[in-house]
């Protein structure tokens, strides 16, 4: 792993309880290399251990290369605030978030995203607390989207788009065209724009 490059181009690239044996060095350079072997749209994920010091080593990489990074804290939201409050990063979206009300808004403060899928959006006491320029899409996809009717496909968000619409007085296109916004606000912010497919930059240049 440490030596030589991956191949690729693959769909996906995924690290299950590996890399606690890197130290920082190693961990930058390991995920340099996964990130060059996963395609335009493929998805780069990791495992880092609660309380071992991986999931810092990780952010204080990302701090020197930022990346938008999807953040799963389930049953560790408050120790997920506290790492990203002593390592600060750029691009952080919190997948499924169940924080609290007091967890929440630190999470708010400190700039980070939130991913809703057909689920979470229904939680109007959750979405309420989270600015509206803070939120983009998910479908999380078989547990996500379970009441979404016969049609299930990643990229099927029709269903929060309509969710979040009703909760924010607007429109189903308002809506969407707002989403569409805060990702093109965080391309630019963490300055990933280049990562992306043509298509996707185009989108994002029009929704600017």
């Amino acid at each position: 792993m440490t030596t030589g490059e991956f191949g690729g181009p693959f769909d996906i690239v995924f690290t299950n309880a590996v890399l606690l044996h890197l130290t920082v060095n190693q961990l930058d350079d390991v995920l340099t290399k996964a990130a060059r072997a996963v395609g335009a749209r493929g998805l780069l994920a990791f495992t880092v251990k609660e309380g071992e010091g991986e999931l810092r080593s990780a952010l204080e990489v990302l701090a020197m290369k930022p990346k938008i990074v999807s953040l799963h804290s389930y049953a560790a939201t408050d120790a997920l605030i506290d790492e990203l409050e002593a390592n600060p990063i750029k691009g952080a979206v919190l997948h499924w978030w169940l924080g609290d009300v007091t967890l929440t808004e630190r999470a708010v403060h400190l700039g980070c995203y939130f991913s809703v899928n057909a689920s979470s959006a229904r939680k109007s006491e959750l979405m309420t607390l989270i600015p509206s320029d803070r939120l983009l899409t998910e479908t999380d996809r078989p547990f996500g989207d379970r009441r979404e009717g016969a049609v299930r496909a990643p990229g099927i968000v029709d269903g929060v788009e309509k969710s979040l619409a009703r909760l924010h007085g607007t429109s189903t296109s308002e809506a969407r065209l707002l989403l569409w916004q805060n990702l093109s606000r965080l391309v630019r912010d963490v300055g990933c724009s280049s990562l992306l497919p043509r298509e996707v930059r185009a989108w994002l240049a029009v929704a600017t």
